[in-house]
């Protein structure tokens, strides 16, 4: 009986281990984050063997039903010429060209053989006419042989360019970590989740916004461009991340001017010199440069689905993506915001106005991401947008050329004596509207705010009085424009110093 049962046991542990099969992997839903992204599989019931790509970090494979699962464990191992279901396609094309070299190949060495032959035979017995007809024949096989020879030869070159094309397509294409795998097994008693974690993902938002300056509405459509590289494809439901990083916005700042006296700092090497020349002219304003041309925006689509928790915000989206590394784009939206537009002008930083759209709140949150922007159906710049939610007052939208401003010195004349240095400087801002319309601006300017108590500024003229004046000498006026109409404001101010000093300006 003993000797009956040992054989049934030995049967019984090939079948067992027979039905552990190893399975690829079936991806249940993905979740991206601006650097990586969460994949979660499903696992039917039963004794698995799965593979997970090597670009999954085994450390964050997690059970998502660990009271499903008996013997879970993973392991990593490396393996070689693994083909990912993203590269099937491409591995067949590969190998069906790499034939296709083979038969060339093998077809060049036949006629190299029959080449050498027609060199070596030779007739033994054979009258006149018999030589003649052979020497004839020959000729014309081994003409043939050259012939066919110097085709192949383009030929070959031809296929085998084209077979180290698609090489280094598979190569370029082939996610990380294809040189190893992480295996997941284990018995799962009951429908199971593993979620794995891959930095070799990504994604970003991107809005186009088109801005009614005339109602203040804006049709804003949201996408997202992604992309990863696990070598697993995956179509179905996506939700997109984000947390909010701290983003500088764009929004028009006049950030204020102060002034002081230059350190009296010995100057050795030029480079030292050209360095300290640089931080001085960082301290001065930068014109900004005109944003390029965007695309026209598409139909609206529905509002996005939004998720959002005290540490994070997410948005839902549907489709399509490949595991090699190729963007996609998705679809996540439409909002309809509505603020009021303003026009700034800053004559230091730029010669046309911004158009900045106010707005008290917004209902739906915008997540941090690049708009191109449209102002009436015309394309008017691309930004930046740092994170807005309720309570947020303004975006910035562009650029109107045809309201402009332009700072003109009258006077600006450096003195001394015997006390002290003075410097006077006087400008007016030339505020014009080119439109057909009467236009609301708001100019901005500044004065100096001295840093040093023996730094004296003393204001002699500005006409129109501001509207405010801060703390920080920023000034501001609103100014209404009839068509075609140019207004002036009058800046008029002094800095005395002690004699022997001299004034040093930074932000």
């Amino acid at each position: 009986m003993k000797l009956l049962i040992l054989p049934l046991l030995v049967l019984l542990g090939v079948f067992c281990t027979a039905s552990v099969t190893t399975a690829a992997p079936v991806v249940q839903a993905v979740d991206l984050y601006p650097s990586g992204a969460k994949f979660v599989f499903a696992i039917e019931p039963g004794a698995f063997d799965v593979e997970l790509p090597g670009a999954f970090q085994a450390s964050s494979v997690n059970l998502l039903d660990p009271d499903n699962a008996d013997g879970f464990r993973v392991v990593e191992e490396a393996r070689a010429d693994w083909v990912p279901p993203a590269l099937t396609a491409l591995k067949a094309r590969i190998d069906a060209q790499q034939r296709a070299v083979n038969e060339l190949a093998a077809r060049e060495a036949s006629l190299e053989h029959a080449r050498e032959l027609l060199k070596t035979v030779r007739p033994k017995d054979s009258e006149a006419k018999d030589l003649l007809d052979y020497i004839e024949k020959s000729r014309e096989m081994k003409l043939k042989v050259e012939n066919e020879l110097s085709e192949l030869a383009f030929t070959m070159a031809e296929e085998s360019e084209k077979l180290h094309r698609l090489e280094g397509e598979f190569k370029a294409r082939s996610p990380e970590g294809a040189e190893a795998v992480l295996r997941l097994r284990g018995t799962a008693r009951a429908p199971l989740r593993v979620e794995a974690f891959t930095p070799a993902a990504s994604w970003s938002p991107r809005y186009t916004m088109d801005l009614d300056s005339a109602t203040g509405e804006i049709r804003t459509r949201m996408s997202a461009r992604a992309r990863q590289s696990t070598g697993l494809d995956y179509s179905g439901p996506l939700t997109f991340h984000t947390k909010f990083p701290g983003e500088k916005v764009q929004t028009p700042v006049l950030n204020p001017l102060r002034v002081g006296l230059k350190p009296k700092v010995e100057v050795s090497a030029r480079g030292d010199s050209a360095a300290y020349n640089m931080m001085e002219a960082e301290a001065m304003p930068k014109p900004l440069m005109r944003n390029a041309r965007s695309a026209a925006p598409k139909a609206r689509p529905a509002e996005p689905v939004m998720e959002s928790t005290l540490a994070d915000r997410a948005v839902k989206g549907q489709g399509a993506l490949s595991g090699d590394g190729r963007d996609a784009e998705f679809n996540l939206g439409g909002l309809e915001l509505r603020g009021k537009t303003r026009l700034i002008l800053i004559p230091e930083q730029r010669a046309d106005a911004w158009i900045v759209v106010e707005m008290e709140d917004i209902k739906t949150p915008l997540i941090p991401g690049t708009a191109e922007l449209r102002v009436d159906g015309q394309p008017a710049g691309t930004t930046k947008l740092p994170e807005y939610g309720l309570g947020q007052k303004s975006i910035p939208f562009g650029y109107a050329p045809q309201i402009t401003a332009k700072k003109e010195p009258i006077v600006e004349r450096t003195g001394s004596s015997w006390f002290s240095g003075v410097f006077t400087s006087g400008y007016t801002l030339e505020i014009a509207n080119g439109t057909e319309d009467e236009k609301a601006v708001t100019v901005r300017d500044r004065l100096p705010i001295p840093t040093d108590e023996k730094v004296k500024l003393e204001v002699k003229r500005i006409e129109p009085r501001p509207k405010e004046q801060d703390k920080e000498n920023r000034l501001t006026w609103d100014v209404s424009l009839k068509p075609h109409e140019t207004v002036k404001i009058v800046v008029d101010y002094t800095l005395s110093y002690p004699s022997g000093e001299e004034l040093q300006y930074r932000r």
